[in-house]
């Protein structure tokens, strides 16, 4: 779930390529926008590094079977995200769900 919050924080669903590489010249244009991506870089490395210090007590060997395990958490990271994301967004911004009173 950690790595999901990251790609959560991220906003990797929504965003396609192009997009993201306009929103990176936009913030370098203006501080404001370019600290904010900074600190959301910050805040989902410290939930990818937190996930990846959570599991390895579960792995019997950690030097083989790290980068696979992490490749799979990811990927189910992203199915997560993809499913979740867009709410948990909008719940941290305080928006409501559209057509809720």
């Amino acid at each position: 779930m950690l790595e999901a919050l990251a790609l959560i924080v991220w906003n990797i669903g929504t965003r396609s390529p192009r997009a993201l590489l306009r929103d990176v010249a936009a913030a370098a244009r203006e501080p404001r926008a370019l600290f904010a991506g900074l600190l959301s870089l910050v805040v989902g490395l410290v939930f990818v590094a937190a996930a990846t210090v959570l599991i390895l007590p579960a792995l019997p060997d950690p030097d083989s079977e790290l980068v696979p395990v992490e490749i799979f958490t990811f990927i189910v990271a992203l199915g997560i995200e993809l499913l979740i994301g867009e709410d948990v967004r909008r719940l941290a911004a305080g928006r409501s769900r559209p057509g809720s009173a």
